[in-house]
């Protein structure tokens, strides 16, 4: 893929035609390999236009995320340096856990155009038409004890939540725990997947799924009511591997912070941002329903509801207002 990466820098930088005589002897591979790179580019979505005595032409690109587009927008080092795509992927959440275990780098992200089996929280499916969002999980391997994982799901939230302000140009609502919402409507969600040992944290992975381009007839009608896009708010589309470049430089910056001053600080930036306190909420746990004031976020990343005159700490759940 080095090559292919070659092969569209030079029809992009360009912005012309180019003689294939000219690559061959840049790049330093035969005539019939450059010409072979550019069918293997049209098999993959582009349209190049050829010119008899000037060369080839990049006239489209396709609407993918392949690694070598995401790269251009990604100014992060760590985070996105391999990337792996996929067109279609049961879950981008199982190939990056067993790609863990296997001993991929920290940093590594597994994107997929589409999935048959995403994941969402407490054994939910997440919604994953094709060629529409952003379907992404990413490698992280902090040096923490089990008990500091949780804020790592603030993390993709704020990293999100930046993206949105960024390119949307709205502000939008971080929902205890993982949730990130546009006038009430979930765009995003993120998933949470680690392996431990007794007192280290081996791995965690990453899982962000966050709706770019889906309008409103694409959704399923049970979470219509419920869902939207960067498209539904915007009206327009968005360039997905821009999107995605965006993103991971904003996770990173978020990741550098809490490797750097722990989980208070990102607890605390995640509270400040989602004005959580005074709040009144009903979080609904494993068939238990709670209702109290909120006190904020604890520094493990547990809602502190006040209900009775006494503070009660709750690990996870979800949350209406």
């Amino acid at each position: 893929m080095d090559r292919i990466r070659e092969v569209l820098t030079y029809l992009r930088d360009k912005n012309d035609y180019v003689s294939g005589d000219y690559m061959s002897g840049t790049i330093g591979i035969s005539r019939t390999a450059v010409w072979k790179y550019i069918n293997h580019l049209e098999r993959l979505g582009y349209r190049i236009e050829k010119l008899k005595g000037k060369g080839y032409r990049l006239a489209e690109a396709p609407d993918k995320l392949y690694p070598w587009e995401v790269e251009r927008h990604v100014t992060a080092t760590v985070l996105g340096k391999k990337i792996i795509y996929k067109d279609n992927l049961d879950s981008t959440n199982a190939l990056a856990f067993r790609l863990a275990l296997s001993g991929e780098p920290e940093g590594t992200c597994v994107i997929a155009e589409t999935q048959k089996s995403g994941k969402g929280r407490l054994g939910r499916k997440w919604f994953s038409p094709a060629g529409k969002n952003l379907y992404m999980s990413v490698l992280l391997r902090p040096r923490i004890p089990p008990s500091a994982v949780y804020p790592i799901t603030f993390l993709s939230s704020l990293a999100v939540y930046d993206t949105i302000e960024t390119l949307v140009r709205v502000q939008p609502t971080l929902k205890w725990p993982n949730d990130v919402l546009i006038a009430g409507k979930k765009v995003c969600g993120t998933l949470l997947e680690l392996s431990t040992e007794a007192d280290m944290v081996r791995f965690v992975i990453v899982g962000i799924g966050l709706n770019i381009n889906m309008k409103e007839d694409e959704t399923e009608e049970e979470i219509r009511q419920k869902a939207t896009s960067f498209f539904m708010e915007a009206r327009k589309s968005f360039e997905r591997t821009a999107v995605c470049g965006i993103l991971l430089d904003n996770l990173e910056r978020y990741y550098r912070i809490f490797r750097e001053k722990g989980t208070d600080e990102i607890c605390s930036i995640w509270e400040r941002r989602a004005n959580i306190k005074g709040k009144y909420l009903e979080i609904t746990q494993m068939g238990e329903s709670y209702r109290g004031i909120s006190e904020g976020i604890d520094r493990d990343g547990a809602m502190l509801l006040v209900a009775d005159g006494t503070v009660q700490k709750i690990i996870a759940g979800d949350v209406s207002f």
